[in-house]
């Protein structure tokens, strides 16, 4: 059974936003150790096993009795989002989005992944059309995608570009490259911004096509299986917009 060590405080904020990153078992850098690490570690272990009910419930508790700020508070309300997405539950996700990620986003560069992750996620699972709000999360993007060394991070900063349709600012990545040398890791990050433009732009079927041929490097480049379960679902989403069949072997979600 499945069980999660809650230790509130008296004042029902003992988060530390402060905690320090370290290397978990599952091998990418992210919090792993206190109140906050066991909370995000069990979070990880009931997305992969699709666990998504018991999730929500003990991660819910979790955050019911906790309070806090910071990449660490953030990435757990990402994770929140996804078992609320899971359930069918679009508004509630929605409105943590809002409350809980989108300050973040908008103001730091504490929730350069997890905001443009969950935002797409409602994106592809909105129940109906939505304005959602791409421009801040765009700006945070164009202030840091030339600032940062992490291939994982860049391909978020794509996405959130591809998400606000900003097809100029991709092709300027397209022409003027990262910092990064000639390495597999940007290889695989330029496959992947070719078909960010072309999803940014409309192009569904050649964005279909393009993130098809690149699922399988995009792991190597960093993310949890939670994280990346998510370019499965865009290559699935722009294969429908184009009218065509999702391969079966797409990851698709239950949200």
């Amino acid at each position: 059974m499945t069980t999660l060590l809650i230790q509130p405080s008296g004042d029902n904020c003992s988060v530390d936003a402060s905690a320090v990153n370290a290397r978990d078992i599952r091998g990418y850098e992210i919090f792993s150790h206190g109140p906050t690490g066991d909370a995000h570690a069990l979070a990880h272990d009931l997305t992969d096993t699709a666990r998504w009910h018991l999730g929500h419930q003990l991660l819910g508790e979790w955050l019911g009795r906790h309070c806090g700020g910071g990449s660490d508070w953030v990435h757990l309300q990402f994770h929140m989002g996804i078992f609320e997405l899971a359930l069918g539950e679009w508004g509630s996700a929605h409105r943590r989005f809002l409350s809980e990620v989108l300050p973040t986003a908008a103001s730091t560069g504490e929730a350069l992944t997890d905001a443009p992750a969950l935002l797409w996620r409602l994106a592809l699972s909105a129940p109906g059309p939505v304005m959602l709000p791409w421009a801040p999360i765009r700006q945070t993007a164009l202030a840091h995608m030339y600032d940062t060394t992490d291939p994982f991070v860049q391909m978020h900063h794509l996405m959130a570009l591809a998400g606000a349709k900003d097809t100029g600012s991709i092709a300027r990545w397209l022409r003027t490259g990262s910092k990064f040398a000639r390495t597999r890791d940007q290889r695989v990050l330029e496959r992947f911004a070719l078909a960010m433009s072309a999803l940014s732009s409309g192009a569904f079927a050649r964005a279909a096509d393009l993130l098809h041929a690149v699922l399988p490097d995009l792991s190597s480049v960093g993310g949890s299986q939670a994280q990346n379960q998510l370019f499965g679902q865009l290559a699935a989403w722009a294969a429908r917009q184009a009218g065509n069949a999702v391969p079966p072997s797409v990851h698709r979600q239950a949200a």
